[in-house]
């Protein structure tokens, strides 16, 4: 086999090669929401933070009636906060705009920032708390390996749940 042949067959083979790979990219789908989301750890299952407390804490059909509750109630006041947050946020740089920014009106709206922060923690964990409490005597130690890898599970990067 001479050279050129030889280098024929690897080119048509690299070609090959890399538009099986571009074919992976562009056809693949996420496995778990939206492109650069994290993807759930091994064993959870894919349907975000519900279904993985429903199936990790063993719920029966009264009990998720009473964790949809829950989160219907976290959901309105996530978003209550999160929009106070996001308009707070919008103020703080509209500043950026003036001619003269003023630093004390700068840092009353980055400590309001900080408490709608505060009330976020506040509110996830007082979430996580309610759902240890409608955990029968029997589920409570799996809610507590669960509460060993919350912060795992249910956040991102950027510190935000993510979406179901």
């Amino acid at each position: 086999m001479n050279k050129v042949k030889l280098l024929t067959i690897a080119v048509i083979g690299l070609l090959i090669l890399n538009f099986g790979v571009l074919g992976v990219f562009f056809f693949s789908h996420p496995p778990h929401g939206h492109p650069g989301e994290m993807p759930p750890p091994f064993g959870a299952p894919k349907d975000g933070p519900q279904a993985i407390i429903i199936e990790r804490l063993h719920f029966d059909e009264a009990q998720q009636k009473s964790y949809q509750v829950l989160i219907d109630e976290h959901k309105k006041n996530m978003n209550e906060i999160n929009t106070n947050s996001r308009a707070l946020k919008e103020e703080l740089y509209a500043l950026l705009k003036s001619v003269q920014v003023d630093s004390s009106q700068t840092n009353l709206i980055i400590q309001k920032i900080g408490e709608g922060q505060k009330q976020l923690e506040h509110l996830n964990f007082n979430h996580f708390k309610n759902i240890k409490a409608i955990c029968k005597p029997n589920q409570v130690n799996d809610f507590n390996e669960l509460a060993n890898e919350l912060s795992c599970l249910f956040f991102q990067k950027n510190g935000r749940p993510p979406q179901n």
